[in-house]
């Protein structure tokens, strides 16, 4: 090992083993959103304590309070989180609008998978969020999504001037119906199964039919049938 000499001669040879660097670990403000987020995601704000949040943390409540100085500032850490964090991949679902029509949605619902794949919890907090009534962070939800929902609005508006967009389509009022369904089904993925089918194949036919839902709800020719892949013969029985 080499100590460093500080009067500029040079290093100065020490014994003793070459230190191994680790990977460092969080930030405790960094693990104190994190385990937030989960808790919330799990149980709702209302249902959840400090302590609760310093326990998962595996910290005391007072260090807890020395980076969040209450309750509602680690709530609000928590939501300017999530919109920081739809901020950023707002920009990469911009140019996920460069193509035309339904290559536009093939686009955007793999930004859309990557935003809430990169963080598993986001979906469930916005939407445990939207049910709770908290109107001060239901408001500053709205204006952190207000960017996503006016560039979902022009896009549709600008299709329908194409002429592959449903010329009956309230563009606001789609956009809004949309994003319900595709939140709720991203909130709800972790949480709920079919009989006899693993969670990844579950997961890939449930995002898979979203898209189907999607594609015929808003343009005015959907992709044809043959594209989609076949369902199971287990399913198919199923349907009979």
């Amino acid at each position: 090992m080499r100590r460093k000499d500080t009067t500029g001669a040079g290093d100065v040879k020490t014994r003793g083993p070459r230190a191994v660097r680790k990977a460092p670990s969080p930030e405790p403000r960094e693990r104190i959103l994190q385990e937030a987020t989960r808790l919330i995601a799990q149980r709702g704000f209302g249902a959840i304590s400090v302590n609760d949040v310093a326990q998962a943390v595996g910290i005391s409540k007072q260090a807890l309070l020395y980076h969040y100085p209450s309750r509602e500032a680690l709530h609000e850490a928590v939501v300017a989180s999530l919109i920081e964090h739809s901020n950023r991949h707002l920009l990469l679902l911009l140019g996920a609008f460069s193509g035309k029509g339904e290559e536009r949605l093939e686009r955007a619902m793999a930004q859309i998978r990557r935003f809430f794949d990169t963080d598993p919890h986001a979906a469930r907090v916005i939407l445990r969020e939207l049910l709770d009534g908290d109107r001060t962070q239901v408001s500053r939800l709205s204006q952190g999504v207000e960017p996503w929902l006016r560039l979902m609005a022009d896009t549709l508006r600008q299709g329908q001037q194409e002429g592959h967009i449903r010329q009956e389509l309230d563009a606001e009022a789609a956009v809004a119906h949309v994003g319900t369904l595709l939140l709720t089904t991203f909130a709800l993925l972790p949480l709920e199964g079919w009989p006899g089918v693993n969670d990844a194949e579950w997961r890939e036919r449930r995002l898979g039919e979203v898209v189907r839902i999607i594609e015929r709800y808003l343009f005015t020719q959907a992709s044809p049938g043959p594209e989609s892949p076949p369902r199971p013969a287990s399913s198919r029985r199923q349907a009979k």
